[in-house]
């Protein structure tokens, strides 16, 4: 008896090994047929079709003619002058811990304080930058800065220090959503890295500059606290910036790719909506190259603060150098930069036509490059040996920052160009360069500050090096997605200035969207217009509710867009989509179940004033009587059909212009779906445009002007509902049950 049970149990676990064994198998395979259907689908360019690539070279001179002179220089001496901030601060370091008698660990947390709000002014300015004169807006964050860097100089402690730094970082957080967009958008593509590399020379004159004008200030002006007259004459030489920088002229954004592209610039939406960061962050995400370019400057972000600090106090503690001395030093390292970024800027312009991916692994390789030079440099037993070899990593790493907003700027859609620099801010400075000064500082109360640094840069750069150039082998197809994004919208907006053209409520052009790394809608496009009801139909897993979320805006695609009344909402969050009309009842536990009846039509209307409140609920009633009779009801009393109405009247309290309903009879009772069928058709009548997805056939056909099946995240089938039922391999297949004809 014992050998029988023992020889069941056996043979059961043989069979759930083998069940799930097959399960695995059959899922392997169902994945990797989606993949050979992202491969069949993703568009992806030649070289030569890659705006930019393969064109005429343009000497500097020319794109400088093109884009006016006045942005370049303007731009580069704001940045200038705030390098006498950042650098300086670096220098007069040793001095500012003397004074207000603070350690290792508490200075560099200090100097790590400026990354925190320079980006964290960044992720809302970026917002700003993306809609709003970004000129503008950089004249105002500059005098701002220069108020905050005067009242520096009147610190008295540790803490009043932090919160100045603070003020710095936020001062100057403009830089990144605005400079680099700003220069791309006023210089041909052809000379872009060229152009990047002359503003990085006139910032970082400032920067080879500033440690010897900080020492020089700090030690003219002596005493313990002549530290302090640096911020003083920092923010008195700012303010002709500030004015010089508020006549700059606004250029249009993404003109460049546009004319290389389409050979012509398309009119500007003056009623586009405002761009959602989140939903913005989430889609730049899906940029595969921008996705590893950002894991390698967070990587990255760990070396670049600790370098300058920890170089100062090492000039200071172990070779004994003044703040002058130590200025003229770290002057001096900044030069080889200067000739390193001339000539790169130049090789990347012409290795971007010829290449835009080994472009990008070239700028990889010379961050690796850097790593390992600084950490040599820091190492070296004297002093010239280690000036001379991190000027070399140093100008290594400036070459490679000053061009790669160029060759990265081609992959990210123009709309989201600030955003997507404030991305790489967040990712430096958060990831990066706060936790890297820290744990630099920490290190070297433990094995000293020279190997502290080496321990940090040398695995910080490598790893960020290697995962720059492993994003490279995705330019061609994330770039395709910028061209036909540009190509769909050109072709959009003359359609739309065609006599007679009639424009859809909803359109979804070329849409993909994937959970993580499974993708589950491909090239999907379709259009749903005024007045009309469309059926979303398929089996199960074909994609219809993940469509559904994207069109309601719970969900980012990483390729297509989305349009309602003609306008883009493809960036715009599902809050705002439900203030303008894009409503969606969702399938399923729509209600709150420990509430009244009335208390979820309030929680769902809590938007709205009492009196406005109330009326909505009126007009609702009209429709939906269930609201009143069971108004005191719990809702979690109620039968599923009557849960299912109060959802629909909670969604109807915003009167929708569009209404999206997922699951509309999905076990309900055949007199419920009759009564429910009854609202539809009332609001048929009324003129309401609906999306809903439905699993029976029937039910469909009695509501729907239109249908459209899909498959595996594909649509099979789009047209007249009655059409449908011509299509036996469709219906036969999903629908009809066999007691059905």
């Amino acid at each position: 008896m014992t050998g029988d049970l023992s020889e069941g149990r056996e043979s059961t676990a043989t069979e759930e090994s083998s069940s799930a064994a097959a399960l695995s198998s059959r899922l392997l395979e169902e994945e990797a047929l989606r993949e050979e259907q992202q491969a069949a689908i993703a568009i992806a360019l030649d070289d030569d079709q890659i705006p930019g690539v393969g064109a005429a070279a343009m000497t500097l001179r020319e794109g400088l003619r093109i884009g006016g002179i006045s942005m370049v220089v303007v731009l580069g001496l704001g940045q200038f002058i705030q390098w006498i901030d950042q650098a300086g601060f670096a220098v007069i370091a040793p001095d500012i811990q003397k004074s207000l008698h603070v350690s290792d660990a508490v200075i560099a947390s200090i100097g790590g304080a400026f990354g925190v709000l320079y980006l964290g002014g960044a992720i809302p300015l970026s917002s700003l930058a993306d809609r709003r004169s970004r000129t503008r807006l950089a004249a105002a964050s500059l005098a701002v800065w220069s108020v905050v860097i005067f009242f520096t100089a009147f610190v008295r402690n540790a803490f009043q220090l932090f919160l100045a730094r603070l003020g710095s970082g936020l001062g100057q957080s403009y830089q990144l959503p605005v400079h680099s967009p700003l220069l791309i958008d006023t210089y041909p593509i052809q000379a872009r890295g060229r152009v990047f590399a002359l503003n990085n020379i006139i910032q970082n004159c400032g920067h080879g500059l500033a440690p010897l004008m900080a020492g020089g200030i700090a030690a003219l002006a002596g005493g313990n606290d002549g530290w302090r007259w640096v911020f003083v004459v920092t923010a008195i030489l700012t303010v002709p910036i500030v004015l010089a920088t508020s006549r700059l002229h606004e250029p249009r954004r993404g003109r460049h790719e546009m004319q290389a592209v389409l050979g012509e610039e398309v009119e500007a939406d003056e009623d586009e909506l405002p761009i959602s960061l989140s939903v913005a962050f989430e889609r730049l995400n899906k940029i595969k190259t921008f996705h590893f370019f950002l894991l390698g400057m967070a990587s990255l972000g760990f070396a670049l603060f600790s370098i300058p600090l920890f170089l100062n106090l090492i000039l200071k503690n172990r070779y004994g150098l003044g703040g002058f001395e130590r200025g003229l030093a770290t002057s001096a390292m900044i030069v080889p930069g200067l000739i390193a970024v001339a000539i790169v800027g130049r090789h990347t312009d012409a290795l971007f036509r010829r290449s835009p991916p080994k472009c990008l692994i070239f700028i990889g390789g010379l961050i690796a490059a850097f790593g390992i030079f600084i950490a040599v440099g820091i190492l070296m037993p004297s002093l010239a040996p280690m000036l001379i070899i991190m000027a070399i990593g140093s100008a290594m790493a400036e070459s490679a920052f000053a061009i790669v907003i160029a060759p990265i700027s081609s992959i990210i859609p123009y709309r989201l160009r600030s955003r997507g620099v404030a991305m790489i801010g967040l990712y430096v400075f958060l990831f990066g360069a706060f936790f890297g000064a820290v744990v630099t500082g920490l290190l070297a109360d433990e094995i000293g500050r020279r190997g502290a640094v080496a321990v940090v840069v040398v695995p910080a750069a490598l790893i960020g090096g290697a995962l720059i150039a492993y994003g490279a082998r995705y330019v061609r197809q994330d770039v395709a997605l910028v061209v036909e994004e540009l190509e769909e919208e050109r072709d959009e907006h003359r359609r739309l200035h065609e006599q007679g053209a009639d424009s859809p409520v909803v359109q979804v052009r070329n849409l993909d969207f994937s959970y993580g790394k499974v993708q589950v809608l491909f090239d999907v496009s379709l259009d749903v217009y005024r007045g009309e009801t469309l059926a979303l139909l398929g089996t199960n897993g074909a994609g219809k509710s993940t469509l559904l979320r994207v069109v309601s805006g719970l969900g980012v695609p990483q390729r297509g867009v989305v349009r309602f009344k003609g306008r883009t909402v493809t960036y715009a969050d599902a809050e705002l989509r439900a203030k303008i009309g894009i409503v969606q009842l969702m399938g399923g536990g729509a209600v709150f179940p420990p509430l009244s009846v009335e208390e979820n039509l309030r929680m769902a209307g809590f938007v709205y004033s009492r009196q406005e409140l109330h009326e909505r609920v009126d007009r609702v009633a009209e429709l939906l009587p269930i609201v009143r009779e069971r108004a005191k009801s719990t809702a979690g009393d109620l039968s599923g059909g009557e849960q299912q109405m109060v959802a629909l009247a909670m969604t109807l309290l915003h009167e929708p212009e569009v209404l999206i309903i997922d699951e509309l009879s999905l076990g309900l009772a055949p007199l419920v779906v009759q009564r429910l069928l009854g609202v539809i058709r009332e609001l048929q009548a009324r003129g309401t445009t609906m999306i809903i997805v439905e699993q029976s056939l029937n039910v469909a056909l009695s509501i729907a002007d239109r249908a459209v099946f899909m498959e595996k995240g594909q649509v099979k089938f789009e047209g007249v509902a009655s059409d449908l039922l011509e299509r036996d391999d469709l219906v036969r297949a999903v629908f009809l049950s066999k007691g059905e004809k």
